[in-house]
């Protein structure tokens, strides 16, 4: 999809602000990723009414970025949740998730199923084997849970619905 004026005005003045940060808060708040939501809810803007909205807010944010990031702890509170609004939406509604998501949730969850599934066992056998079964569980469930998250990561991939 051909990128409109509206993003081509929005991104430009993102650069601008973003030239007065240093590059570590730059990479630090993720304003590559503001301009990944941008173009999102640019692609979505004509037919959902809450990302026409959006694009009113990612124009305050834009234009106050600096201002945001470099002033008090509230003022960065404010940005990061104005942001995270928009990314709910964009996960919610239409199903846009960052790069890694599924394999972070699903790693985690594959950790606590796994160390369950570990102490269940230890319990159910010899009680001297916490540890290796413990061991095992969280091994086990890390590396099931990062299988599961690449694979749905990968149809969220092809699927164009990453940020």
């Amino acid at each position: 999809m051909e990128e409109s004026l509206w993003y081509k005005k929005l991104e430009k003045v993102i650069q601008e602000e973003n030239e007065k940060l240093y590059k570590n808060d730059s990479k630090f708040y993720q304003v590559d990723s503001f301009l990944k939501v941008s173009k999102k809810i640019d692609q979505f803007s004509p037919h959902c009414k809450k990302c026409s909205e959006s694009k009113i807010v990612s124009e305050e944010l834009a234009e106050n970025l600096f201002d945001y990031l470099k002033g008090d702890f509230n003022s960065r509170r404010g940005f990061e949740k104005k942001l995270d609004s928009i990314n709910k939406h964009l996960r919610k509604e239409h199903k846009m998730y960052p790069k890694q998501y599924f394999i972070s949730l699903f790693s985690l969850l594959g950790v606590i199923g796994g160390l369950l599934a570990g102490l269940i066992i230890s319990y159910l056998t010899l009680g001297g084997f916490m540890k290796q079964s413990l061991l095992f569980g969280f091994v086990g469930g890390l590396i099931v849970g990062r299988i599961w998250g690449k694979v749905k990561d990968n149809k969220l991939l092809k699927a164009g619905r990453t940020l």
